[in-house]
């Protein structure tokens, strides 16, 4: 491919396990990919994290059958650890040293805003409920709102991992005789029996303290999901409309700092859902139904439109770095993005 005149741009959705870089053209197609390990700067520092980004960047290039000399027009970083801006400058400023010549414009932002780019061209919510939860608004004036992100130990309601930890927990109170559970709690306990090949609940403790693994873990909740959809199991769907609930109220967290415009834009309040515990909506949904309508007076959400994103969100963390640099890119939002979920909410 001739490098003549041509204006590159890169895109990366850095997580704590896994990163994603897309090269893509000023035209938005997509000329290369490359993957690697996580790139969450408070994990394994700044240096690391450059470090594994610049040999991305550089892995695209070869497939691209481009000279790895080439200078990106600007770079785009969607990264786990990407909120605070004061990380935001100490990677800019680390880039301009020791990466002089990767790229021209630089943007750096939070793992979040290039799932939103990808979608949406102006503004809206990631809703985050895989492994973790999250809940990120985005307006149209480019201002930030959080809700949640906490991580396991303080936060993470309605993810995977919380919803493992609800059935362990409600078993074990259960037979522990301090709470107990008014649901039928057998078939919980198979699930988490079988999940973890054990024979009884001390077979649980090596997996929860010594040995835990929060991927693992959260691998739980869908062998519950699974018991609630197929067997219709009363506990595993009350846990499941309880995580509905719950991922609602991120977004009466974040209610007060909407914009008036976005939540009356045609389809109500677009909300980007990522992560596997949306495969399981109908579980979640009556939770989620219940706790929008209950809080109506105080958000001010009357309709919302829920979608699931079709594309990479590396290409969102593109188009964040081109607008860095004064540029629009065009992306098919159409395409890039599928509505799963509409509804409008009347007072009573």
């Amino acid at each position: 491919m001739s490098c003549e005149n041509i204006v590159l741009y890169g895109g990366v959705e850095g997580g704590a396990s896994n990163t994603k870089f897309v090269l893509v053209n000023s035209d938005g197609k997509i000329l290369s990919s490359s993957y690697g390990s996580g790139t969450n700067q408070y994990l394994i520092g700044v240096e690391e994290c450059l470090k594994r980004i610049n040999s991305l960047v550089q892995e695209a290039l070869v497939k691209a059958d481009l000279p790895t000399s080439i200078t990106l027009e600007a770079l785009g970083m969607s990264l786990s650890g990407g909120d605070e801006k004061s990380v935001q400058s100490e990677i800019k400023e680390y880039l301009r040293t020791h990466y002089p010549n990767l790229a021209r414009h630089y943007f750096v932002g939070s793992d979040t805003q290039s799932v939103l780019a990808a979608a949406l061209p102006n503004g809206g919510v990631v809703l985050i409920a895989g492994t973790g939860s999250n809940c990120q608004l985005i307006n149209p004036d480019g201002s930030l709102a959080r809700c949640g992100g906490w991580g396991h130990l303080i936060g993470d309601e309605g993810s995977a991992c919380w919803i493992s930890l609800k059935a362990i927990k409600i078993f074990f109170d259960h037979e522990d005789g301090m709470f107990p559970c008014s649901y039928d709690v057998t078939a919980v306990k198979d699930a988490i029996y079988k999940y973890y090949d054990i024979r009884d609940r001390s077979g649980l403790l090596d997996h929860l303290y010594t040995n835990f693994n929060k991927a693992k873990f959260s691998g739980l909740c869908k062998e519950l999901a699974r018991v609630g959809l197929e067997k219709k199991d009363p506990l595993c769907c009350e846990i499941f409309k309880e995580a509905g609930k719950i991922l609602a109220r991120h977004l009466y967290g974040i209610s007060n700092k909407i914009e008036k415009d976005l939540k009356e834009r045609v389809g109500g309040l677009p909300i980007v859902c990522v992560g596997s515990v949306f495969k399981s909506w109908d579980l979640l949904k009556p939770g989620f139904l219940k706790e929008m309508k209950s809080v109506l007076a105080e958000t001010n959400i009357h309709e919302v439109t829920l979608l699931r994103l079709n594309s990479e969100a590396s290409i969102g963390a593109a188009a964040l770095g081109a607008h860095a640099s004064g540029k629009a890119l065009p992306l098919d939002y159409a395409n890039n993005a599928t509505v799963f979920f509409h509804s409008v909410f009347t007072n009573p």
